[in-house]
Formats: structure tokens, C-alpha cells, sequence
């Protein structure tokens, strides 16, 4: 259980990082649209085929030496981490995605009708 606690710890790290980075990344330059829950999203599925491959090819060579690292309770526990983290990566994104739209409805190109009464009229 310490493993899974240390894991989802880990993985929880490496998503703030990513959102951080991304959020600044956008700050910086604002025609650029980077979401940090999609971009951890495919790094976790990268790091989950490539610790698939570790476990079960290269670790399962030498039960001896890597016991502990190539069991299947072990992955199990990588995995569901990596799925939890992914599950609120998501949520990130589309919470992201929601705050985006809302901005750019308020961003709607508006007329002006007469310098008299004031009035708009939207596009």
C-alpha cells in the first residue's frame, strides 16, 4: 500500500508540474493553447506501455534480482495510480476547455449602432 501512496504521490507531482508549466506556457505566448490534463494524459500512457514492457519482459527475466518490481500486484498498484492520476488529468482539461469557451464567448465582436443611444449590437 506505501507503494501505491508513493506512486499516486509521484503521479500527482508530475500533473501539477505539467499544468503549471502549461498555464505559464500559455501566459507567455497567447496564441498558444496547451492543456496540461491532455498532455499528462499521453505522458502516463507512455510511461504505463513502457512499465508494462519493463514488468513482464525485461524484470520477469530475473524474478531474483527484481522480485519485488516485476509481480503482478505491483503493476496492478502502477497501474490504478496512473489511472487515477489520468482520471483527474481529465477533469482538469475539461474544466480548462469550459474556462476557455466562457472566455471566448465573452470575446464576441461587438457593433456600435449609434454614438447617440449608446447601444451595441453583437456578432
Amino acid at each position: 500500500m506505501s507503494n501505491f501512496l508513493f506512486d499516486l504521490a509521484t503521479n500527482l507531482a508530475i500533473l501539477a508540474t505539467l499544468l503549471i508549466a502549461c498555464h505559464l506556457c500559455n501566459l507567455a505566448k497567447r496564441d498558444l493553447a496547451l492543456n496540461g490534463g491532455y498532455v499528462y494524459l499521453v505522458l502516463a500512457t507512455t510511461a504505463l506501455v513502457f512499465d508494462a514492457t519493463l514488468t513482464f519482459c525485461v524484470f520477469a527475466d530475473a524474478p531474483s534480482r527484481y522480485g519485488k518490481f516485476s509481480s503482478t500486484n505491483a503493476f496492478v498498484e502502477r497501474a490504478c495510480a496512473y489511472t487515477l492520476t489520468c482520471a483527474l488529468a481529465l477533469y482538469c482539461a475539461r474544466r480548462v476547455r469550459l474556462h476557455r469557451n466562457k472566455a471566448k464567448a465573452g470575446d464576441a465582436l461587438v457593433i456600435r449602432t449609434s454614438p447617440y443611444t449608446e447601444s451595441q449590437l453583437p456578432m
